[in-house]
């Protein structure tokens, strides 16, 4: 009896082992699929791609040299301060001589990086601009108010000057007023269209310089692989 019950006990461990085998082998496949992505996407520069494969992998496998992959590709990315944990990670995990010593340049190089001040660089000047301030808005009013007055002075002029009642000397009188209340309108006249000109000739040569603020652009990491993962 003892004998008979051991036979499957037998094939159930076997298959127990058998399915720890293929699901090994699952997890070295995803793990190997996930670094062969990391390190296609690295080469074609696209870091951020890269990331993602890697901490994937990191995931699947929480390998040390992923770390210092890891590193290298906050470092191309420009993000130095999460490059400088993923280093002093991997050198945490107490790696070779020379792999500790690439991550202490790299970190170096990131500190370095960190520490630079934004180049500024100086816009293109655009060409000055055409402004109508307040000073062409009165000119311009101004104007408009004098030809209003200058057209009254005519109309009420000319309106003076067309009655015929009382004596001679008196409708002489009126039309002499009248007619220098026109001349005094057309005055206004040539007056307001003299301010309205001038105050669109203002306009077209007062030229103000456009104002450009500089751009501060931060400077790129310019860091090349080193070290295989």
């Amino acid at each position: 009896m003892t004998r008979g019950r051991s036979v499957p006990r037998r094939i159930a461990a076997r298959l127990a082992i058998a399915g720890l085998l293929a699901a090994t082998a699952a997890h070295a496949d995803a793990l190997d699929d996930h670094l062969a992505q990391g390190r296609a996407l690295y080469d074609r520069g696209d870091f951020a791609g890269a990331r993602e494969e890697l901490l994937a992998a990191y995931r699947l496998e929480p390998r040390p040299e992923l770390l210092f992959a890891l590193g290298q590709v906050e470092l191309n990315l420009g993000r130095f301060a999460q490059a400088i944990d993923y280093y002093e990670q991997f050198i945490a995990t107490n790696p070779a001589a020379d792999q500790a010593a690439l991550a202490q340049q790299a970190i170096g190089a990131a500190r370095a990086k960190l520490a630079e001040k934004p180049v500024v660089t100086p816009p293109l000047q655009p060409p000055p601009h055409r402004v109508w301030d307040d000073v062409d808005t009165g000119i311009a009013a101004l104007g408009g108010a004098t030809l209003l007055t200058g057209a009254g002075l005519v109309i009420y002029g000319h309106h003076r000057a067309g009655g015929h009642s009382g004596t001679l000397s008196q409708s002489n009188a009126r039309f002499s007023r009248a007619t220098v209340t026109q001349w005094a309108g057309a005055g206004c006249l040539a007056a307001g269209a003299l301010a309205a000109g001038g105050a669109v000739l203002r306009w077209r040569i007062h030229l103000v310089d456009t104002e450009v603020q500089p751009v501060a652009t931060p400077g790129t990491a310019g860091v090349t692989w080193t070290g295989r993962w």
